[in-house]
């Protein structure tokens, strides 16, 4: 069963004018009882740190990303990442396939086969990885 943001699984964290953290936890995983902090890691990766490939080849010095983390891709304002799978729009999330330190595929599901980039976006588009930690 898919989780749904906005029921009876979700926190929400108001964190300031217009700020507002929502987290949708499946109720059948184990839960941390602790302070949570998030904040996000944004890469900003260039037309030219993508090959358009099958996979396409993502570029990002020292990223630190691990296999299946969860990016969310956003444009900003510019043309649209595409692969074999779609066209991205703001908020999309991928899913990371690890390569080495500095490169990675993307996934359209958690452990799936990386993906042919067929358009390599635009030089602003961001990457965002949401990182969490119980204290």
């Amino acid at each position: 069963m898919p989780l749904k943001p906005g029921t009876q699984n979700t926190v929400e964290k108001h964190t300031g004018v217009g700020g507002v953290v929502s987290i949708t936890k499946d109720p059948l995983a184990p839960i941390q009882i602790g302070r949570t902090h998030l904040d996000y890691k944004t890469m900003t990766i260039a037309q030219s740190g993508i090959t358009e490939a099958n996979p396409g080849v993502f570029t990002s010095a020292g990223h630190n990303l691990t296999t299946n983390d969860i990016l969310i891709y956003n444009k900003e304002g510019g043309t649209a990442l595409v692969s074999s799978a779609k066209t991205y729009a703001d908020g999309d999330a991928v899913y990371v396939v690890r390569v080495n330190d500095d490169t990675f595929n993307i996934a359209s599901e958690r452990n799936g086969s990386a993906l042919e980039i067929t358009n390599d976006g635009n030089n602003n588009q961001t990457f965002s990885r949401l990182i969490g930690k119980v204290t």
